[in-house]
């Protein structure tokens, strides 16, 4: 009886993917998707109102050029040129953070985020503590999410979205510290400024 092929046996093996060593599974961090989805949600009801706002202006501005049609002059129309440019302006801000939070969920999967123990760190790979340089937390601005950046010794570097993960950044920070015997820490001081 033949075997079948080691890529039908073990198909996570053939994309590279390897599990967490016990190791790394001390402190298992997880990806949390709900604050993403409300944040999807948030942006497309704010579509709705920037649409609401949108024709209320219009319909104001239609009012006002009917009972003024006889006086309207350059400033009336530089007006609600204006107006109308800052609210189409707005909605397509709101747009467009709408498709970005719609990837970003694309992005995300449930399970483990982060695995943090005595040995090393697990991140998509595992990394001993003698190998990791440091760990910073960026924040995330009109990019979204914040990120946890986990910076090797080879000058490789992983990050993961911190706004989405089951612990806070501080307690991931004391994670690091207590697991890697004080020889690491995250550096949350970007998060302050």
């Amino acid at each position: 009886m033949t075997q079948p092929p080691a890529h039908a046996l073990a198909p996570e093996a053939s994309r590279g993917w390897s599990p967490p060593p016990r190791e790394a599974l001390d402190y298992p961090v997880f990806f949390n998707p709900e604050p993403a989805v409300a944040r999807y949600q948030q942006f497309r009801s704010a579509i709705k109102g920037r649409l609401f706002g949108l024709v209320l202006s219009l319909v104001i501005w239609a009012v006002i050029g009917w009972f003024n049609r006889d006086n309207l002059d350059t400033l009336f129309w530089t007006i609600f040129g204006i107006s109308l440019a800052i609210s189409i302006a707005l909605l397509v801000r709101t747009i467009v953070q709408s498709v970005l939070a719609k990837r970003a969920i694309g992005r995300l999967h449930e399970g483990l985020a982060l695995g943090i123990g005595r040995g090393g760190l697990y991140l998509d790979d595992y990394l001993a503590w003698e190998d990791v340089d440091h760990l910073v937390a960026v924040p995330g601005g009109s990019r979204g999410s914040g990120r946890l950046v986990v910076v090797a010794t080879n000058g490789a570097w992983r990050e993961v979205p911190i706004d989405w993960l089951s612990h806070t950044p501080s307690a991931v920070d004391n994670a690091v510290r207590a697991l890697s015997g004080d020889r690491h820490h995250v550096d949350l001081r970007p998060l302050d400024n």
